[in-house]
Parts: C-alpha cells; structure tokens; sequence
C-alpha cells in the first residue's frame, strides 16, 4: 500500500471482484505461545479494523496455518472479537501423537467454543495433484459426520499463492472418477456450509500443543525478553495516559501508540518472536525495541508529570509518589534514592508518601556465604553454590528434599535448531556452571548473596535476594553467553506431590501433566508458562515466577526453567551476548490461588514506581485510586482509551477458574457504562450512572467495559 500503490489498487479491485480472498484476522499470522493475551486482542483489533477500512470485510475467520501451537485462551479472544472459524494444519507436523480431529469443536478455557478445521491434506502448500486429494480423503478423520474439507493449493510457504499449473490441475482434477470432487471456492464459504453441522462434531478441550518446535519457547531471549517489557510498557503507558486525560485533560498519545502497537505486533510474527528468523531480523528489531521502549518510557513519564505536579504536597516534608499500575493494594520495601522506605499504595493509580518517615528497617535478616534468612525463610548454600536447604519457618516445613540440590546451573549439549531441540536431552550428563566467588550483606531490608559463575567461554552472576516480609526468594542474575550448540537450565527439586502443575496462560492458566503416563503426557516434556508455573498439594505449593522466560519442564516434583539456548540456524549465533533475567522460587501455603501466586507473578512484573517530588500546591489529592475490584481474583488487565472516543476502556478478567462477583468502585462520577466486545463495539449497557457496577465472571472469563467518565 505504501511503497507500490498501483499494485495495491489492483488488488483491492480483485478482492472487489472476489477473485482475491483476504484472510487471516490478525495484523500478523502471530505466535499464540510467547505473545501476551492484550496483545492478541490487538492482533484482531488492528487486524480486523484494516480490512474493513481498506476492503470493507469484516473477517470470521482466524487463518494460522504455520503457527508453533494454540493457546486455550484463543477461543474465547476470537468469538469476543467476532471471529467465528479457526483454520490451521501445524499439528499434523507432530512427532509422537497423531491429532485425531480435522474438523471439531475447540472449546478453550473458559468454555467458549470455535469452529475449527484442519487440513487433512496436511499442507498449505498443495500441489492439486491425485495424490493429494486421494490422502485428503483417505485420512480425513471425520468423514463419517462431515463430507467436505479444505485444500489450500499454490505456494503458502512464503506467500507465492497459485501458478498457472495449480489451476490448470484445479481445473482438471474437478470431477475424475477414483477422486474426491473438487470445487473451487472462497473459504468463508466452506465454513458457512460446515457451520450447519457443528452439532455433530467432536470437542477438544484446552489448548491444542504441537508436539515440536519447543525450542521456540526459548530462543532469541533478548527478543522474548523485549517483548515481554514492551507489553508490559504498554500497559503502563496507556493506564498512566487515561489517568492524565480523565484527571488533567492531558493530550492522549492515541496515534503514536497505534504505530507503537503495529510494530511491536509484527514482531510477534511466528517466525520473529519465537526466534526462527536469520540474525538480521535480531540485528533489526532489537535495535528498534530498545528505541521503542525507551520512547514508550518518556511518554509514560510525560503523562505521569501532567499528573503529579498537580498534587497538593504542601503538607509533606519530603513527598515521594508512588504508581501501582494492579488492581490491588500493595505494600512492599522500596528503594528510593539512597533510602529504603515500606510503602503502601492504592490499586491503579497513585499513592503520595512522605520520605521523612520511611521507619525502621528490620533487624533480624542474616545474610552469610552459606546462608540467608529473612522472617520466613532460612535458605542454605553448599559450596559449589547450589541450594541445598529452604525451610519455611512459619509453616515448620523443609522445601528442598533431603540430598537434593536446587539451582543447579546446568548446562546440556544441544546440536538442535531454532525450532527443535532432542527429547532425551536430560538423559544426558550435564555439566555445570563453576562456582568462582561469593559474598554476602544486608542492604536494609534485603539479604543478599552474590555469585559469580564461569563455564567456557561464559560468565554468570546472580544476586539471590531474600527481603524481609517476603516470601519470594529472587535470583538476579546478568549472563554473558557464549556457547553453541548449548543449552543452560536451572531446577527446582521440591518436597510437594502433585500430578498436575498449573501454569500462566494468557488471561488465566492451564494445568498440564507432571508425569508421563501416556504418549500425551510424555510428548509434553517441554511446555510453554507466561509468569509463573507452580506445583501444589492441597496444604502447600511452590511456584517458579520469572520476569522474561517460557520454556519449562516439570516432571515429577522438580520445576525446571529453560533460560537460554545456542543453536546456529536459522539465526547464526543466536544468544550470544549478554542477557538479564530474574526468576523466583515462591514457596506458598495452600493452592496457587490461596498461595496469592497470580499476585506474585504480576508484581514481580510489574514492580511499584517512585517519583520524587517537590512539596507543592495542586488540585489533586494525594492518593487517587481509579477504580477498586473486591473479588481478589478479578484483574484488571487494561486500561485505554476507546479506539473512536475519549472513553474509557476498561478490561478485567477472572483469573483463578471460578466463578466470581466482583464489585467495581470507581473514584469518579461514571455518565454511562456498557459491556463491549474486543472490537470495542455491540454495547450492552449495564448500569445507571454513579460510581459503583456489580459483575459477575464466569471461570476465566474476559470482560470489557466502556466507560464515560
């Protein structure tokens, strides 16, 4: 459209014309593992909203042929922002388990059900030869209940689409006698015609994990980690640039933030951000994240400026202001300049504190070469490093089984590539990251130990940080990696029984097998985790957060965290250099849901901000809360400015798996509010004006409100 728009005009004529049939729903073919749940809402957003601009269709279908596996939070996304059918072939590309559905019903986690179809043919790339067709009809599973199924003839793979020979072969093969007939026909049709039967299908439930390309989970960490710190970005910057507009009438940076917003999603192309891209698109795109984040950083801080120089500090002696950006309160050890101050702050929103009565700091940490403890836990070192002890005071348990060790850094050969790495690789012996030095302090309320590691050519340190009050115990770690060919895990040997784990998806979570008792549990020796995965009995669990990493293990009662890999192709020396990363082990009483785990992974991600400030006269008052949510397990994930309107949007979601009411008190005066669906679009209005809404959430269910303040 931009560089060749005579080109682009002809096109526009042949989809007029319906020669030409625009597919796809997203702006991009998007990965569905990596990418963040608002994030796949822009994806259709922008998607959806540039087809009907620009060939008036509005898209039912989701078309993701190539994409790594299908997260069980997509169905719900897709019906809540107006797609109807789902396409792909990608799980017949599995290695242990053969698929046993073409045509079914995909219920996702929440309940919500989607037309899908698969391929039989298992390509996108047919040749519309006899062949084909006759394995088309031979392996269909589910000719017995459906009599028709697609075939995506041309050149997918790269988007050549049809020669003169696939249609000639089209042609041809129409009506041969010993074939299937063939017709030739938009797919938006095939759908309409099998949507008549959806009755009659199969259901699968959950998400639909490919049984390959786990590697993808992990490589090109600089890009996961830079994505992860975008959305997040994002997220701050748009709550903080609605707060400014609603409270000081500040310029909303909406079109600046749409350019933002379409680049970072073509970066989450599946073959971009799960790392199966050459190294110029790295050299590329890691330059324009780094220049991207920091431009969202300034604007974030222009809107909170506009804000906080209007609050009234005059009675403070030495006034700090505090942003929490979640939707619950928070009170936590913060380092503010020099100075360590326990802060409180409000939920969305800001919260002024004064410096000059930052009370004590707690005396009782410990802090040695072979041991820190805090007022819950007491962790204990052997002298290669490694953890060998973490006893939970207040529940009297030991965490670490006896003559185990934990965060052990391990590292297996790999001779894998971007996309694959073996099955067996733990069969192996792995070798180990050396211990070089260690030192121990107290820094106020932290206890501290660091460690410098050496393999190869590589170097790693970590800070293990225990702060007082806290029951995360964080490794902090800077890596300089230079192997190939390598892949470095760190594991977390625990005293707990479960047969299941839970672990983040977007908007919710997942439980997937700690065992191998069939070919499906055993093909998921390598799973995908947004924030955190976490193992748990009935009285007490352990969690692994982490602020930047994907790729997991677990298997039996050992969480174990993929943090970098090696391989050499597509991406020559892919992850050499240096890399940052911080993950936690969250010892926990009860569930993960009792244990407050949604919670930790969310405020080690999105970590309290402190503004020093001038004692000042304003308008504001010293704390603002936009709106509170009483149901603990009801987030509040987004909030933005309409795509069409200074209202506001607001979007929550059930986190935990059950059902809950949950009542919204809004800090301001509220004109009118409706339930909207991810287009932002087909209002329901919910209530009369004021500043309180009562609503009620199914398991895992997303909602999105309008509101005019």
């Amino acid at each position: 459209k931009d560089h060749y728009p005579s080109l682009y005009q002809r096109i526009r004529e042949k989809v007029a014309q319906g020669r030409w049939e625009v597919q796809g729903g997203m702006w991009v073919e998007a990965d569905t593992n990596v990418t963040g749940g608002e994030a796949l809402i822009r994806q259709f957003l922008y998607g959806k909203r540039f087809f009907r601009r620009e060939f008036g269709i509005d898209l039912k279908n989701l078309w993701l042929p190539d994409v790594f596996g299908y997260s069980g939070a997509l169905p719900q996304i897709m019906k809540k922002c107006g797609v109807d059918y789902f396409m792909t072939q990608k799980l017949s590309w599995s290695e242990t388990n053969r698929f046993p559905h073409h045509t079914f019903m995909w219920e996702g986690i929440d309940g919500t059900e989607v037309l899908t179809h698969m391929l039989p043919e298992e390509t996108y790339n047919s040749p519309v030869l006899p062949w084909g067709l006759q394995k088309a009809e031979t392996v269909f599973c589910d000719k017995g209940i459906s009599d028709r199924c697609l075939l995506l003839f041309g050149i997918g793979d790269g988007g050549g689409g049809p020669g003169e020979e696939h249609l000639e072969r089209c042609e041809r093969v129409q009506n041969l006698a010993g074939l299937p007939p063939v017709i030739q026909e938009p797919a938006y049709k095939f759908f309409q015609r099998i949507d008549q039967d959806t009755h009659r299908y199969k259901k699968w439930t959950g998400e639909l994990y490919l049984e390959r390309h786990r590697g993808t989970y992990t490589t090109q960490a600089r890009s996961k980690r830079f994505n992860r710190k975008m959305e997040l970005a994002l997220r701050e910057l748009e709550l903080n640039a609605a707060l400014a507009q609603n409270l000081v009438h500040a310029h909303y940076p909406a079109d600046r933030l749409d350019e933002i917003w379409k680049e970072i999603l073509l970066y989450q192309f599946h073959d971009i951000l799960p790392g199966s891209s050459i190294k110029r698109v790295y050299d590329e795109s890691l330059a324009r994240y780094a220049s991207l984040h920091s431009e969202v950083l300034d604007l974030t801080n222009k809107a909170k400026t506009a804000v906080f120089e209007k609050i009234n500090t005059a009675a403070l002696q030495n006034p700090a202001v505090i942003s929490n950006s979640l939707s619950w309160p928070r009170t936590e050890w913060l380092k503010i300049g020099p100075q360590w101050t326990r802060v409180s702050a409000a939920p969305l929103g800001y919260t002024t504190i004064d410096l000059a009565n930052a009370g004590k700091l707690p005396n009782n940490l410990i802090a040695k070469k072979d041991v820190l403890e805090n007022d819950i836990l007491k962790v204990s070192f052997a002298p290669d490093g490694s953890i060998q002890s973490i006893f939970d005071k207040s529940a009297q348990r030991e965490i670490i089984p006896a003559a185990a060790s934990a965060n052990r850094l391990a590292v297996y050969p790999d001779r894998g590539d971007a996309w694959d790495f073996s099955m067996d690789y733990a069969d192996r012996q792995p070798d180990y990251f050396t211990l070089q030095s260690a030192s121990a302090n107290v820094d106020g309320p932290q206890a501290i130990l660091h460690q410098e590691y050496t393999y190869g050519q590589s170097r790693l340190t970590q800070d293990i940080i225990l702060t007082h009050g806290s029951r995360r115990l964080d490794f902090v770690t800077h890596i300089d990696w230079q192997e190939t060919h390598k892949m470095l895990r760190t594991s977390f040997p625990v005293d707990i029984h479960a047969r299941e784990a839970t672990c983040e998806i977007q908007f919710g979570s997942i439980k997937r097998p700690t065992h191998a008792n069939t070919t499906w549990d055993l093909a998921k020796f390598e799973i995908c985790a947004h924030k955190y995965l976490d193992i748990s009995q009935p009285d007490y669990g352990v969690a692994l957060l982490n602020d930047c990493k994907y790729g997991h293990k677990v298997l039996g009662n050992i969480l174990d965290l993929d943090l970098l890999r090696s391989p050499d192709y597509p991406g020559k020396e892919a992850d050499r250099g240096e890399h940052e990363l911080t993950y936690c082990l969250f010892p926990h009483p009860g569930s993960h849901i009792e244990g407050k785990v949604i919670q930790a992974g969310y405020e080690l991600n999105c970590p309290l901000q402190a503004t020093p400030l001038q004692k000042q006269t304003g308008s504001l008052p010293a704390a603002f809360s936009l709106l509170t949510v009483d149901a603990p397990n009801v987030i509040v994930e987004t909030v933005k400015k309409a795509q069409d309107s200074d209202n506001l949007i607001i979007r929550l979601y059930e986190a935990a798996g059950c059902s809950a009411r949950a009542n919204l008190n809004f800090a301001m005066d509220i004109k009118h509010i409706e339930q909207v669906d991810m287009m932002e679009e087909n209002p329901i209005p919910l209530s009369a004006p004021g500043t309180y809404l009562p609503l009620s959430f199914r398991p895992f269910e997303i909602q999105t409100l309008k509101i005019s303040v």
